[in-house]
């Protein structure tokens, strides 16, 4: 569990780095707030960062349930639900960095941040079918 904390912190921590970014990226480029658009530079760190936001959503709950779930049934559930905050985390580095230097070239990372969150949703499910049928 002690690993999986700090994997989730780790997540955080990084979606507070791409705020800060944003926040760079507002003062270099002279967006005030609460405009959102002025400079595609800014724009690209700011949808990296709004996107980031839009996948924790879906990946925290899962991160919380999956490991209980998978630990009843006997499955490594903290190892495997850390090895997906990793990946995760790898994805969304690449994402960002991508994203940021050409909105086209996003795709890897965003997909590698994605099949982590898939495969802890499937899971998750699957745990939760085992579960029902006793």
């Amino acid at each position: 569990m002690g690993l999986m904390t700090i994997v989730l912190v780790a997540i955080l921590i990084q979606y507070i780095s791409f705020g800060i970014k944003v926040g760079g990226a507002r003062e270099k480029f002279g967006i005030k707030a609460p405009a959102i658009s002025g400079h595609p530079e800014f724009e690209r760190y700011y949808r990296v960062h709004q996107n980031t936001l839009e996948q924790l959503i879906i990946l925290i709950p899962l991160y919380l349930v999956f490991p209980q779930m998978a630990e009843a049934q006997g499955w490594m559930g903290y190892e495997m639900t850390s090895a997906a905050g990793v990946l995760w985390i790898i994805g969304r580095y690449l994402y960002s960095s991508g994203y940021v230097k050409d909105p086209d070239s996003r795709g890897k990372g965003f997909i590698i941040g994605f099949l982590a969150t898939v495969l802890l949703a499937l899971g998750t499910l699957v745990l939760a079918v085992m579960s029902f049928l006793g």
